[in-house]
C-alpha cells in the first residue's frame, strides 16, 4: 500500500514513541535502585554474588565471634543471603551497591560496618568487627546504557510528538489513521521485547561478563510477565489495525461506460 505524507509521519512517531516507552520501562526496572526487600532478593539469587559477600562478611566476622570460616559461611548461604527475610536485612546495603554498579556512586565505595554486620552473621560480637570495604567497582557498560536512556527517552518522546503533529496537520485519511495506530502496537511489542527482556537480561551480559552485571537480568526477570504480555497485547492490536487499514484502503474501481440513451435520436451536435 502506498504511503502517503501522513503515513511516514505517523511511522516516525510510532517508532519514536516506541522507543522512548522501551526506555523509560528499562530505566526504572533495571535503573532505578530502591531499598526494598524485592529488589534485594532478587539481586541476592546470582549465586556468584552471594558467594561474593559472604566472602568478605565471613572474613571479616569470623574471628571476631569465634565461628570457623566454612560454618559461618555456610550459615550465611543457607539461613541469611539465600532467604526472603535476608533480602529485606540486606536491603539498603544492596541498594547502595546497585547505585554504585551503574555509576551513581563513583566516588563512594561501599562499606560495611561492624554494626551492620551484626544482623548479618546474627551476633552481637560482630560489632568489634573493622568496617570493610566491599570490592566492587563502577560498571562501563551498565553506566553507560543509564546514561544513554537518560537522553534518549525525551529525545524520542519529542520526536514522536513533532512528527505526530505534523501528521495530523496534513489531513491525514482514515486508513493512515489506523495504519499508524497498528504499527504504533507493533513498535510497542518490539521495544518491551527488546527493552524488558533481551536487553537488560541477555545483552548486556554478554558485553560485560563480570559478577555484577549478572545483578541486571534478575531485577528485569521480576517483571518478565508484564513485558510478555503487554507485547503479545500490542502486538495482536497493531496487526489488527494494519489489516483493517489495508482493507479499509482498498476502493473498487469502477468503469463508468458513457451513456447511450443521449444519442438514441436526433443529430449529435458535435459530429459534423
Amino acid at each position: 500500500m502506498e504511503r502517503s505524507l501522513a503515513g511516514v509521519l505517523f511511522l516516525v512517531a510510532s517508532i519514536a514513541f516506541a522507543l522512548g516507552a522501551g526506555g523509560w520501562w528499562m530505566q526504572r526496572i533495571v535503573f532505578t535502585p530502591d531499598g526494598t526487600g524485592d529488589s534485594a532478593a532478587a539481586i541476592l539469587k546470582e549465586p556468584d554474588i552471594r558467594q561474593e559477600i559472604n566472602a568478605v562478611v565471613t572474613g571479616a566476622t569470623s574471628p571476631v565471634i569465634g565461628r570457623s570460616l566454612a560454618d559461618l559461611g555456610s550459615f550465611l548461604e543457607t539461613d541469611i543471603l539465600s532467604t526472603r527475610a535476608g533480602g529485606v536485612m540486606m536491603a539498603p546495603t544492596m541498594e547502595e551497591i546497585h547505585n554504585r554498579i551503574i555509576g551513581r556512586r563513583d566516588d563512594s565505595p561501599v562499606t560495611l560496618t561492624g554494626t551492620e554486620m551484626i544482623d548479618i552473621v546474627r551476633d552481637q560480637k560482630a560489632g568489634e568487627a573493622s568496617t570493610v570495604t566491599l570490592p566492587i567497582q563502577p560498571i562501563g557498560t551498565l553506566k553507560t546504557t543509564r546514561m544513554m536512556l537518560g537522553w534518549m527517552n525525551p529525545i524520542s518522546a519529542a520526536i514522536g510528538a513533532i512528527a505526530l503533529l505534523l501528521g495530523i496537520f496534513t489531513r491525514p485519511e482514515r486508513r493512515d489513521v489506523l495504519r499508524g495506530l497498528g504499527e504504533f502496537g507493533l513498535a510497542m511489542a518490539a521495544s518491551m521485547l527488546l527493552f524488558g527482556y533481551l536487553l537488560p537480561v541477555h545483552m548486556l551480559t554478554a558485553i560485560d561478563n563480570s559478577t555484577w552485571t549478572h545483578a541486571i537480568p534478575p531485577l528485569a526477570l521480576r517483571t518478565l510477565p508484564v513485558v510478555l504480555g503487554s507485547a503479545a497485547i500490542f502486538a495482536a492490536g497493531g496487526f489488527a489495525l494494519v489489516m483493517a487499514s489495508t482493507s479499509g484502503g482498498k476502493r473498487r474501481q469502477w468503469s463508468t461506460p458513457m451513456s447511450a440513451g443521449r444519442y438514441r435520436s436526433g443529430s449529435n451536435p458535435g459530429w459534423g
